[in-house]
């Protein structure tokens, strides 16, 4: 008899179908989260003991403990199963901890689920390890951060606008984002440029090129006068024909942040409630793990959606293995968002599950699949009133061959241009002044925010959506019409913390920190060194602020 201990209770159906045929017996026992933290109503570390944790048992959890070690007498081994990152980590270290104590020859093996099928389970037990120390220490180190800036720094907010307010190391930079590009929106000046589009006899409408580039004036009037004296009442003359094929790739495999982008737009769905459909995608064994930042396919899995595209559209739908470059922040500890079965078209849950499901579905079919070709043609007009420079042009493009866009179907429209030939000459008819105004950048999406985070390497996939939830309540920002505007009191507590925390709310120091984090799992850094230099800073910005107050 083995205990296997998961996060969630979920999972354990699925595990417990897959493992129904195994020679050993298993308990099942689900955590449902942390088991361990830091206390809820103090700081919970000892400053002047190398900030050591004071890590408690959550009173919620103990009576699911005390259940799981009743089991202890009849099992020699423990599989732990939490999730594959730093809080599943945690999770495991926590629990090795708690039950060793009650037996002391426990074996504990802990396994990656990164996938939730007979092949996931398989993988998972054949390359069993330890409990990582190090990734432990990461998330350790994370979590005192958290609580030093969080706790210490909240208080002297709070005070400081009278009414309860919290700074946070992520959630503080993402603000600040929002809160900028509402600056740049507030002072923007739109500028206003015209062109000129020509009407021909043959319904064709042609537009003014100088040097390859549309021909934009200030003032309307200057295209009126320069039709009216070269143009009007003359002909143009076809004299050049190019043609030139494009390709347009498919879309890399999905990771959590494409995830988010992809599932609001095509399914309607908020970044918290994707990730909440996704976790029980992964949970029922029909998606890979669903917290990742990589875009990798595992070997097994490209063979298999080859041979569902051969079958299914034949040879010349197969795509060329692309491996797009990790970016520079990201961990790349998973592979993508994937269906963990490639011919299960529809599965036995609700409707959005079932939406999600599928998107993520296509989009992986798509990823493995040919790229997509158009053919571009553009005619080339003038007029012998014109200078040298002048041309008139219109440009349109035929899909040649679908490619992916044979299951993810494409929002390009064909614009097909009749067949002309060359010398071909047409009465001018009337003008056009098409009007173009410069736009200010848009407000943040919550999809759009999580990305720039993303780049910027600041969170990871598992806070994307709560950071965007700490934002909402705590009033620093409101979603009008799906875009982010921040409140008065979202600029003023950014302007507040810009000007007495400087260094918390640069990019590059929170993007630094995340690598540093990085660096204690790869055992390049302690995480005491980490949590010291942040702590001196911290200190400066704390003293300056009492004496202020």
């Amino acid at each position: 008899m083995k205990l296997f201990i998961v996060e969630s209770p979920h999972k354990i159906r699925t595990l417990q179908r897959i493992l129904r045929q195994s020679k050993t017996s298993f308990i099942f026992r689900a955590t449902y989260g942390h088991i361990m933290d830091l206390p809820k109503n103090s700081l919970g570390i000892d400053l002047k003991r190398g900030f050591f944790p004071n890590l408690v048992f959550l009173p919620e959890k103990m009576k699911n403990l005390k259940a799981i070690k009743r089991f202890l007498s009849e099992v020699k081994e423990v599989y732990l199963a939490t999730d594959p990152d730093r809080e599943g980590e945690a999770i495991s270290y926590h629990l090795k901890e708690y039950l060793s104590k009650y037996k002391k020859n426990l074996i504990f093996k802990r396994i990656d689920l990164i996938e939730i099928t007979e092949w996931g389970v398989e993988r998972a037990f054949k390359y069993s390890r330890e409990v990582d120390e190090f990734l432990y220490q990461a998330w350790l180190a994370r979590r005192i951060l958290d609580r030093l800036i969080g706790y210490l720094l909240s208080p002297l907010l709070s005070k400081f606008f009278k009414e309860s307010l919290s700074v946070g190391r992520v959630q503080s930079p993402a603000l600040k984002l929002i809160v900028e590009r509402e600056k740049e929106i507030d002072s923007f000046s739109p500028k206003i440029t015209y062109s000129l589009e020509v009407l021909l006899d043959n319904n064709l409408k042609v537009e003014l090129y100088h040097k390859n580039r549309l021909y934009k004036v200030s003032d309307p009037e200057e295209l009126k006068e320069f039709f009216e004296s070269k143009l009007k009442g003359t002909e143009l003359e076809l004299f050049e024909t190019q043609e030139r094929r494009l390709k347009r790739a498919p879309p890399l495999p999905l990771k959590t942040t494409t995830l988010i982008e992809w599932g609001s737009k095509c399914v309607g769905l908020e970044p918290k409630e994707i990730m909440k459909i996704a976790q029980r995608l992964y949970e029922e064994g029909y998606i890979t793990y669903m917290r990742t930042d990589s875009t990798r396919v595992s070997p097994l899995a490209q063979s298999k959606a080859k041979e569902f595209i051969q079958k299914c559209f034949g040879s010349l739908y197969l795509g060329k293995y692309r491996r797009k470059k990790p970016q520079k922040f990201s961990q790349e500890a998973h592979e993508c968002i994937r269906p963990t079965k490639i011919d299960l078209l529809k599965i036995p849950l609700g409707i959005k599950e079932n939406e999600l499901y599928e998107l993520i579905w296509k989009v992986f079919i798509a990823s493995q699949m040919a790229s997509a070709s158009y053919l571009e043609k553009t005619y080339f007009f003038r007029n012998f009133n014109l200078e040298k420079d002048f041309t008139l042009r219109i440009s349109g493009k035929t899909l040649l061959f679908d490619g992916f866009q044979r299951i993810l179907k494409s929002e390009e429209k064909e614009e097909r241009l009749p067949e002309l030939i060359k010398g071909e000459k047409f009465k001018i008819l009337d003008f056009i002044l098409k009007t173009h105004k410069t736009s200010p950048p848009p407000r943040y999406t919550p999809q759009s925010l999580i990305k720039k985070l993303e780049s910027l390497g600041i969170g990871r996939p598992s806070t994307y959506p709560t950071i965007l939830d700490i934002l909402y309540k705590r009033g620093y920002v409101v979603k009008r019409g799906g875009y982010l505007q921040p409140t008065e009191l979202g600029k003023r507590v950014c302007e507040f913390l810009e000007s007495k925390t400087p260094l918390f709310m640069e990019y590059q120091f929170t993007a630094n920190m995340e690598e540093a984090l990085d660096k204690i799992y790869k055992n390049q850094v302690s995480y005491l060194e980490v949590i010291e230099g942040i702590y001196e800073v911290l200190k400066k910005y704390l003293k300056a602020l009492k004496d202020e107050s």
